[in-house]
């Protein structure tokens, strides 16, 4: 499992679309943005490799002038869940 968060910053005239694009990615979700086009938001998705693909795949998105990594965890559920069943 890999929990990122991000700010987007997009143009303040492209908000709307840029909405759209990041509302139809998988496993992200917008939790804040203001009138300037600033966003925060988080990519939640099993695969980190999806996770880093959805943060590039964010950059193309028409109208988004940056995006930055504020937060990334990673949790290795398989390795997680065959520690439980060595210790049981």
């Amino acid at each position: 499992m890999t929990i990122c968060s991000l700010v987007v910053q997009a143009m303040p005239q492209n908000i709307e679309a840029v909405n759209e694009s990041l509302n139809a990615m998988n496993g992200v979700e917008i939790h804040a943005q203001n009138e300037y086009g600033k966003m925060v938001i988080s990519i939640d998705h099993p695969s980190r490799e999806y996770c880093s693909k959805a943060m590039t795949d964010m950059t193309h998105i028409d109208g988004v002038m940056s995006t930055s990594l504020v937060y990334e965890y990673q949790e290795d559920l398989e390795t997680e869940q065959t520690t439980k069943g060595d210790n049981e």
